[in-house]
């Protein structure tokens, strides 16, 4: 089965016999093409970092995550003034862990701070931490370079959905994006969706439209079939399973401050 992504850009994963093809048509509710503050080579693309969504075999302070937060917010005011000003900061890092647990190399691959000084605050605090080691299939410690999502949470008011959120015009908010952008997004969803079994049996054809929102923290929520085909209609079951398991999105800002938003994600499939 060869599956191809027709949105631009596009990514290739190759299965024999059967062609399953799935367009991913972004028109948002405030969703243009999904930018990326990364270099060319993003690390995701690579092999080794394949389904970097998958977070139970990657590093993690010993301390867990969110007390890892709380003291990067406390011992940092840069930090904790960004959290203040927009809400939740997500971010991607790239980074190496050895055996050991020690951080040779980490970068902010992608997030919502360009701050230089946030950036930085967070590598020194990563680099001097001990980290729990990346773990292969097999559950051997090894030296890996690898991405790992990190989250410092706003306040419990920053995060809830205001009722203005979803009234304010697409004109006048930065939209949400998947970490990575369009190319991570649709290498997610190719990861993820599982083409029904019938459908794919009688070569039948899907397509779905689907809205959700995502939220001041990053969750998606709220996912609706706003259409879809009548000979498949396992299509949009299948949908709804895989945006509930997106990992933290970017969220949309309107004046430098988290907002929840809704999309509109229109998914053509077909086999062939």
């Amino acid at each position: 089965m060869q599956l191809t992504f027709c949105a631009v850009p596009t990514a290739h994963n190759r299965f024999n016999p059967i062609k399953l093809i799935l367009a991913l048509y972004f028109c948002a509710i405030a969703l243009p093409a999904m930018g990326s503050n990364h270099a060319s080579n993003p690390p995701v693309l690579l092999k080794k970092n394949a389904n970097w969504w998958v977070q139970s075999r990657r590093p993690s302070p010993i301390q867990g995550w969110d007390s890892f937060a709380i003291s990067l917010k406390t011992q940092s005011h840069n930090v904790q003034q960004a959290v203040n000003d927009k809400g939740t900061l997500i971010f991607l890092l790239h980074m190496t862990v050895d055996k050991k647990g020690r951080v040779g190399f980490a970068e902010v691959w992608d997030g919502n701070s360009n701050d230089t000084l946030v950036k930085l605050a967070l590598i020194n605090a990563v680099k001097t931490n001990k980290f729990t080691p990346y773990v292969n299939a097999k559950g051997k410690r090894i030296n890996e370079s690898t991405l790992v999502l990190m989250e410092i949470p706003g306040s419990k008011q920053q995060n809830t959905t205001q009722s203005q959120d979803t009234v304010i015009p697409n004109q006048a908010i930065t939209p949400a994006r998947f970490l990575g952008g369009q190319n991570a997004f649709s290498e997610f969803v190719a990861d993820q969706f599982v083409y029904p079994t019938r459908c794919m049996d009688e070569s039948i054809n899907g397509y779905v439209r689907m809205r959700f929102m995502v939220d001041r923290n990053g969750t998606v929520s709220n996912c609706r079939i706003k259409e879809a085909s009548k000979g498949c209609p396992e299509f949009g079951v299948e949908a709804i399973r895989v945006l509930k398991s997106c990992p933290k999105w970017i969220p949309a800002t309107h004046n430098g401050k988290n907002i929840s938003a809704w999309f509109e994600v229109p998914i053509s499939l077909s086999v062939k």
